[in-house]
């Protein structure tokens, strides 16, 4: 990413339940990687629904708030967080490449 194209994304997800970003470890020699969201009122109810998610495979589970993680990228969304380009592949929420 170069510092021009770079664009923060500051609009708020969802129907204002707080965002906890998931992510995880399988194997205690890996690094934590990003593996999705999940929608939950607390940190002990978001627990729950990314081990039901993606907890089967992970060695190491670590929760933070979407609010806390300052997330870049150089697409350009609209107005509805969709990317301009009708033909664009969607974003895939399970991707690893992502870092908070």
């Amino acid at each position: 990413m170069t510092d021009s194209n770079v664009k923060r994304v500051d609009d708020p997800r969802g129907d204002g339940t707080p965002e906890w970003e998931v992510f995880l470890r399988e194997e205690p020699a890996e690094p934590l990687r990003h593996v999705g969201s999940v929608s939950a009122p607390t940190a002990s109810v978001a627990h729950e629904q990314a081990s039901s998610l993606f907890g089967w495979a992970a060695d190491t589970l670590w929760l933070c708030p979407a609010a806390e993680v300052a997330r870049f990228t150089e697409r350009d969304l609209g107005d509805a967080g969709e990317p301009e380009d009708s033909e664009a592949e969607p974003a895939r929420s399970s991707g690893g490449g992502e870092r908070p």
